[in-house]
């Protein structure tokens, strides 16, 4: 009995040695693009990070009520999942570094006008601004990195991509927990008004300026430009594929309870639990910390049990947490659901990002990631509002309770969809 502990421990630490080994092996292989691709997704996430836990408490504080911050943030995802086929076919024509360097620059101009201005209007288009942004690079991302990579290191680079964006988050969340109280104490602001929020997030603007760098660097591959017919004839027939027509209705559920419940977490905190901007963002950074070690074993998991199965395990895993979240009144014990439940379910998206890629040719690649977060964000958006709506009427907990319901009738169908496609094409792999 004393020794079961003590031999799980071990194979635990030789576990996560042997995956720091396997990243550090692979990560000597990434190609300059794909390193450089790296730093500027850590200091974008950076950037966000900050972002996450102050924006929606500063427009509280401006006077705003939920079901506007609802508004905002539907608007930020409807823009995204809308712009996201016009954006891949940007992409495929200017090449995927310009797009990238537009992504920045659009989200530099966003953040500069969301973090200055008290106007609606203002307020509501540059939303639209930043979701157009978000979709420059949530299109771009995944076909670069396929793009710079082997199959053979390419699962590591996908979950080094995560694992980076998870570290820049946390630090990020870090940051922007304490920076309120910082610039209240120093600069003597009252710590219930707007001022000090607005100075946390101006401290997020460095990090978008200086990521800005590393995509300058970038070797830019030469760009065979399709042609507008050409274009919109890929789109048709991609959407004429079953198995992505499968991929958009299990995305669009997603999307769904993506919406309702996760952009105000820092708000149920806020406003249900009573906790300071300093504990929510040193509950968050954990989130990051605990995420950022369990993405470690992802590539470990994905040999062992193939992809579909780890998505469809860890989804469900994470449901019975968000229920723990809601379910009480002490902070501490929902801090753990939430931390728990980030940890587990973000464990999916390198799997899903890298199995989305490999099911489809290379010519589709970008027509498929957009229809899939088209429909995500699309759905995201519209949740959002109904999410806002719901918690500005004092119903806090129902948008929770049917993002667990949506989540598990995406996961039923994604493993019922392609548990048997990724078996067959194993067989394929093996048999070439």
């Amino acid at each position: 009995m004393r020794k079961y502990p003590s031999f799980n421990s071990k194979l635990v630490l030789n576990t996560a040695i042997s995956a720091v080994a396997g990243y550090r092996a692979k990560l000597n292989g990434f190609s300059r693009n794909a390193c450089l691709f790296l730093v500027y997704v850590f200091l974008i996430s950076l950037s966000l990070g900050i972002y996450e836990v102050i924006f929606n408490l500063y427009i509280l504080r401006l006077g705003y009520r939920e079901d506007f911050l609802g508004f905002m943030l539907s608007l930020v995802s409807i823009s995204t999942g809308l712009s996201a086929i016009p954006a891949a076919m940007f992409c495929d024509r200017a090449g995927r570094k310009n797009t990238l360097l537009l992504s920045c620059s659009l989200l530099l101009l966003s953040f500069s006008i969301l973090y200055t201005t008290t106007s609606k209007f203002l307020l509501a288009f540059f939303s639209i601004v930043y979701g157009v942004s978000s979709s420059l690079k949530i299109v771009t991302a995944p076909t670069f990195m396929v793009e710079n990579s082997t199959s053979y290191e390419r699962m590591h680079l996908f979950s080094m991509y995560y694992l980076l964006y998870t570290v820049g988050v946390m630090i990020g969340n870090f940051a922007g927990g304490n920076l309120p109280q910082i610039f209240t104490s120093f600069l003597d602001i009252n710590p219930t008004g707007p001022a000090a929020y607005q100075l946390s997030l101006y401290a997020s603007l460095a990090a978008v300026l200086i990521s800005l760098l590393p995509l300058i660097f970038i070797d830019s591959k030469r760009n065979n430009l399709v042609e507008r017919s050409a274009a919109f004839s890929t789109l048709f027939s991609t959407l004429r594929s079953v198995t992505i027509r499968k991929l958009i209705l299990v995305n669009g559920l997603i999307g769904m309870g993506w919406g309702l419940a996760l952009p105000y977490f820092n708000v149920y905190f806020d406003i249900v639990l009573g906790a300071s901007p300093e504990q929510i963002g040193a509950i968050f950074s954990l989130s990051q910390l605990v995420m950022m070690f369990t993405l470690l074993f992802v590539p470990i998991l994905t040999e062992g049990l193939g992809k579909v199965k780890v998505v469809a395990l860890v989804q469900l895993a994470s449901i019975p947490f968000l229920l723990l979240f809601i379910s009480t009144s002490i902070l501490a014990i929902a801090a753990f659901g939430f931390v728990m439940r980030s940890a587990i379910m973000n464990m999916s998206n390198p799997v899903l990002s890298s199995f989305n890629m490999e099911i489809v040719s290379e010519d589709q690649r970008a027509t498929v990631n957009s229809l899939i977060w088209m429909s995500c964000y699309t759905f995201v958006g519209l949740s959002t509002y109904a999410g806002g709506l719901m918690m500005a009427h004092g119903l806090y907990t129902l948008p929770f309770l049917l993002t667990c319901i949506l989540y598990v009738a995406a996961t039923v169908l994604y493993y019922i969809f392609f548990e048997k496609m990724e078996k067959k094409q194993k067989i394929i792999d093996v048999s070439v």
